[in-house]
Parts: C-alpha cells; sequence; structure tokens
C-alpha cells in the first residue's frame, strides 16, 4: 500500500529535479540521480547518469517545464511514479526549441533515506 509521506517526499524530489532542470543545475540534480539511471528519451536514446548531466550542462536549456497529476504507488523503498509531461527546450548547438508532451514512467529507490530516481522512459503523447 502506498505511504502519503512517501507520496509527498516523491512529489516533492520530482518537484526539486524539475526545478534543477529549469536552472540548468547539473550539481543540485547529480545527487537526485541513481548512479546506475537509465534515462530513455522520446527518440528511444537511452542516457547513463552521466551523460544525462552533461546533456543538463552542455546541450540543452529547459525554458519550461511542467507535469500534470502523478499516480504514485509506492512499495517499500522503491516507488513508481507515472504521469504526463510538458517541456519546452532548447537545443543549445542548433538553437532548435522541440515541445515535448509525453506520457512519463519512473522509478525510484530511496538510498541513505533520500529517494532517487533510478529509471525514466518517456512516450510522446497523440496531438
Amino acid at each position: 500500500m502506498t505511504d502519503t509521506k512517501d507520496c509527498a517526499a516523491l512529489q516533492a524530489r520530482e518537484h526539486a529535479r524539475c526545478a534543477a532542470l529549469m536552472a540548468g543545475d547539473a550539481e543540485a540534480l547529480d545527487p537526485m540521480l541513481a548512479d546506475d539511471l537509465v534515462h530513455i528519451h522520446l527518440n528511444g536514446m537511452a542516457d547513463g547518469k552521466a551523460s544525462y548531466l552533461a546533456g543538463v550542462r552542455d546541450a540543452y536549456r529547459f525554458r519550461g517545464l511542467s507535469r500534470g497529476d502523478l499516480t504514485i504507488r509506492s512499495y517499500g523503498d522503491f516507488a513508481v511514479m507515472t504521469g504526463p509531461l510538458s517541456q519546452q527546450l532548447e537545443v543549445l548547438s542548433t538553437g532548435q526549441v522541440m515541445d515535448v508532451r509525453a506520457m512519463t514512467t519512473q522509478t525510484w529507490l530511496r538510498q541513505s533515506g533520500e529517494w532517487v530516481l533510478n529509471t525514466c522512459h518517456s512516450t510522446p503523447l497523440q496531438s
């Protein structure tokens, strides 16, 4: 059964993660990510932690980011979060601006009392 304290902590952690992305703050983002992170993007490309953080630092600027209603199911020190994602980001090398609308599934692990993002997989929403 999902614990309401866990849900609140996970929502706060996701809010902090989104704020770090908007600020382009890879240092703040780093401790929110599991060392064995797998982040699968809409195009099917996958990043580990190092390449994901490098993208935040050097490849993209987030211009807007919002999450809709999130469904959170926690199982002790493991949780699954699903919900919509809307973001606008700029590809720094080209100046291209991308509008993203997706449904995202994330898995979170509690390590040393803190929730860290372990896996993220997004799929585009049909317009």
